[in-house]
């Protein structure tokens, strides 16, 4: 019986493995710049830095949402200054 269970275990863990989102450098390079800036600017915004990555890698593979995510990511990458990141559109 508890090897039944190590395989039932195993085989949900396998599964939500195997749903997740795949997080883009893009990503992770974008929300980190925006997650440095929050700090830094000590601005009382609601921030979290995973949960950032996981919904622009979601937004990056959907195909109506792609050119926006590019857009933005463009626009936080280039700028040099925190208020400049966070009023990217």
């Amino acid at each position: 019986m508890p090897a039944m269970r190590i395989h039932v275990v195993a085989g949900v863990l396998f599964g939500l493995l195997g749903c997740t989102q795949p997080r883009s450098l893009r990503c992770k390079q974008v929300c980190s710049r925006e997650a440095e800036c929050v700090t830094q600017t000590q601005i009382q915004l609601p921030f979290d830095e995973k949960e950032c990555v996981a919904a622009c890698s979601a937004l990056e593979g959907d195909s109506d949402n792609a050119a926006r995510v590019q857009r933005h990511a463009d626009c936080v990458l280039k700028q040099t200054a925190c208020g400049a990141v966070l009023e990217c559109p």
